[in-house]
Parts: structure tokens; C-alpha cells; sequence
């Protein structure tokens, strides 16, 4: 490596410079971005590590998940209407008046008791699908005939 004259001038300086000075100025330039980027990017990693959170602040962590649960919880809770909250009241009422007369019908014939279940079964399921069919055509049931 050249020593530099002192000159005056520093426009006379720069001339005097050497193309490897200015290759060795560019290198040392590269190695400082490379570090700074190098640090930058060690910053970033460090404060997107959510590991590093939960280890500071662990009651916070939980009660966040905790948090977040529930929300996603409710979000996806189907909630019955109230014509399906009427019609299982009714299907329920319908079991239970049928389950008297299964009960009566439980000791001497196994056959009666079968087609009384098979009975409840069918009431319940015509009263559910009469309510449906009444829902979808806008609350207009059918019509009496005259």
C-alpha cells in the first residue's frame, strides 16, 4: 500500500488514490453493510420469536391463549333456532306420552312394544319434518281443506 502525500488539495488527494485503496475501501464498505444486515436481521429474528414472550411473561401468554380460545369458541357455536327449540319440545313431549303407553304395553307382547317405538319414532320424525316444510315455506302452513 502507497502512502498518500499530504496535499493541499484534496481534490489532488482523490486523484492520487490508487485502485486498490478504492477496492479496499469497497471491501471494507461490504463487510460493514454484511455485519449491520447481519445485526439487523438477529433484531428482527429475536423480536418475532414468540418463545421469547411466553418465556418473559408466562400468566400473559396463557391467559391470551385463553382468550383467544373462547373467542374462537363462540365464533363457531351453532345456535338453535327458536322453531328447532319448539319442535324438540314437541318431539320430546311426544316421546314421553308415547313411553306410558310403551310401558302398559310392556308386559305380556314383545311385538306391541316394538311397534309402539316404531309408532314414536315415525310421530316424532312427521312432526319434525311438518315443522321444517312450515319453516321453509315462509310460516305458511297448509291450507284446511274445505
Amino acid at each position: 500500500m502507497t502512502e498518500r502525500k499530504s496535499l493541499s488539495n484534496p481534490k489532488e488527494a482523490d486523484v492520487e488514490r490508487t485502485t486498490e485503496d478504492i477496492r479496499q475501501d469497497i471491501a471494507k464498505g461490504e463487510d460493514n453493510i454484511s455485519q449491520t444486515v447481519h445485526k439487523i436481521d438477529e433484531r428482527i429474528k429475536e423480536k418475532l420469536d414468540w418463545r421469547e414472550y411466553v418465556k418473559d411473561s408466562p400468566y400473559l401468554a396463557l391467559g391470551a391463549a385463553a382468550g383467544l380460545g373462547y373467542l374462537a369458541s363462540r365464533m363457531f357455536i351453532t345456535r338453535t333456532t327458536p322453531m328447532e327449540r319448539i319442535m324438540g319440545s314437541i318431539a320430546e313431549e311426544v316421546r314421553d306420552s308415547l313411553s306410558g303407553v310403551l310401558a302398559g304395553a310392556a308386559g305380556p307382547s314383545l311385538v306391541k312394544v316394538g311397534l309402539l317405538g316404531i309408532a314414536t319414532k315415525a310421530a316424532a320424525g312427521w312432526i319434525r319434518n311438518a315443522a321444517s316444510t312450515d319453516v321453509t315455506s315462509g310460516g305458511a302452513g297448509p291450507r284446511p281443506k274445505t
